[in-house]
């Protein structure tokens, strides 16, 4: 095979795919809690689950294509279409009662686990006995669905998830006829002559690209970092916190709700403001009472770093598309309002800055890098993890804020009832946030690192004060500006 016509990864898939680690998978997930209209048995369930996601494999290509690597790793690795493809390698079957009905619990194990990467990068696990828990009624199950980042990334996810689902209940048909035909066809793996002489041709342009990339970068970086609003808010710095440590193998998960309507009624308060600024702020507030309570808040304060979705109609349906935004987290803030405000105003400032040097620079940079520069840029910044007492970083955590339906879905005949997304950690970055909303209600699962967060039940607390205190100080706002109802 003398031409090469499979997809190859971009810097940023890459970047993803190459750093793998057994310690550091590079996963992400979502979990699906249903109520069905009838109650089934467990292997009749399983049975529909795994033909009805069968029946579904042609609506995206990550399904039954895999990694293929260049040898020695001198170009980035391409996508292939399995020929070895085998679904019940990809679908499988839990029973909570198995682990003694606790469910964060099996959540860690599994998102601790990495997954082959010799097959298609993404598994399902049922999990069957949910009915039996307080808070889902009889006969609920779930589908815990994770994915490699190196195939997509949170906004594709919710276009997968939408393909799976649908707006009405519709009972289970063993003769589903998809909306895309079925035309999928196995590739032949290409040959290393071809794969090394298009690794040269790749080396020999991207140093001209990366250097063509620069040089419109930097004019676009210094007109950014010289723009002066007049409003004296304090540049990012570089702290060192707790969570910018080694992370170990292990896994803890949080999970929170709140009223989404709420949340969007203290956006609403003040101009500007969105429900992602309240999130962020909440976070502040929480990350602030948790240092205060271990005696380790910085006088500066910490800062975020927020995905942003540069997706446009020809990025595709799968793969990555954002960029990053480092956000003020205003952890030096007491007052709940002020702080909303705060992080408001160097949200907004960040997002200038970012529309300065243009949403896709970064990524662009990223794209025309040498295959292995970005690879090397993540090992370096995981064994500056060993420099005793850490390094300060811009950043402290992430936090993804991922819009999900505002209206009802259903898998088959049975209803998605609660769903929730989990990001990945990596050394020096031991906590991620995701806000998911879903009919209503917006979920915040935080995942950490032992190591990164001693404390994770005090850190629940902390954030459930933070949100009590801010929807509070709204509260009494609201009442303020309310027009008076005396009597004349």
């Amino acid at each position: 095979m003398d031409h090469i016509t499979m997809q190859q990864l971009d810097g940023l898939d890459a970047l993803f795919a190459l750093n793998e680690r057994q310690h550091a998978p590079m996963h992400i997930a979502a979990l699906l809690i249903y109520k069905p209209s009838q109650i089934k048995h467990k292997t009749f369930l399983q049975q529909e689950i795994r033909q009805s996601i069968k029946q579904r494999l042609p609506t995206s290509a990550i399904f039954r294509r895999r990694l293929f690597p260049v040898a020695y790793g001198i170009d980035h690795p391409y996508w292939i279409e399995d020929q070895d493809f085998d679904l019940d390698q990809h679908v499988f079957s839990h029973s909570i009662k198995s682990h003694n009905g606790d469910l964060q619990s099996l959540l860690t194990r599994l998102h601790a686990q990495p997954m082959d990467m010799s097959r298609p990068l993404w598994e399902v696990h049922i999990i069957h006995g949910l009915g039996n828990l307080k808070c889902y009624e009889k006969g609920s199950f779930g589908l815990y669905m994770k994915v490699h980042h190196a195939a997509m990334d949170g906004v594709s996810g919710t276009d997968i998830l939408a393909a799976l689902h649908n707006l009405e209940p519709i009972a289970f048909s063993a003769d589903y006829t998809p909306p895309k035909a079925d035309d999928w066809q196995a590739d032949a793996p290409p040959s290393q002559w071809a794969m090394t002489r298009q690794a040269c041709l790749n080396n020999l342009r991207k140093p001209l690209n990366l250097a063509w990339q620069t040089r419109k970068l930097i004019p676009s970086w210094k007109r950014a970092t010289q723009q002066d609003d007049g409003s004296h808010r304090p540049a990012i710095s570089w702290q060192k916190s707790p969570f910018n440590s080694r992370i170990d193998a292990q896994r803890d998960i949080l999970l929170l709700r709140f009223d989404f309507s709420r949340l969007r009624q203290i956006r609403r308060h003040y101009p500007k403001t969105t429900v992602n600024h309240v999130i962020l702020s909440i976070v502040g507030g929480a990350l602030r009472r948790y240092l205060i309570a271990l005696n380790s808040l910085p006088d500066n304060s910490l800062a975020s770093m927020v995905p942003v979705n540069v997706r446009d109609r020809q990025s595709g349906s799968a793969g990555n598309a954002i960029s990053m935004m480092i956000s003020n987290l205003r952890t030096d803030i007491e007052c709940p309002l002020q702080r909303l405000l705060a992080v408001r105003d160097a949200s907004n400032s960040a997002k200038q800055v970012s529309s300065s040097i243009g949403r896709n620079a970064v990524t662009s940079l990223v794209r025309t890098m040498p295959s292995g520069l970005e690879s090397l840029a993540v090992r370096a910044l995981s064994a500056l993890s060993y420099w005793p007492g850490g390094v300060p970083l811009p950043a402290c955590t992430i936090v993804s804020n991922v819009p999900g339906p505002p209206v009802p879905l259903y898998f088959n005949d049975a209803k998605l009832v609660d769903m929730l997304g989990l990001g990945l950690l990596i050394d020096n970055l031991g906590l991620f946030h995701v806000a998911m909303s879903y009919n209503g209600v917006m979920t915040l699962s935080v995942l950490s690192s032992p190591s990164a967060l001693k404390e994770p039940e005090l850190y629940r607390r902390c954030l459930e004060e933070s949100y009590a205190a801010l929807d509070e100080a709204i509260s009494r706002e609201e009442t303020k500006d309310r027009p008076s109802s005396k009597r004349a």
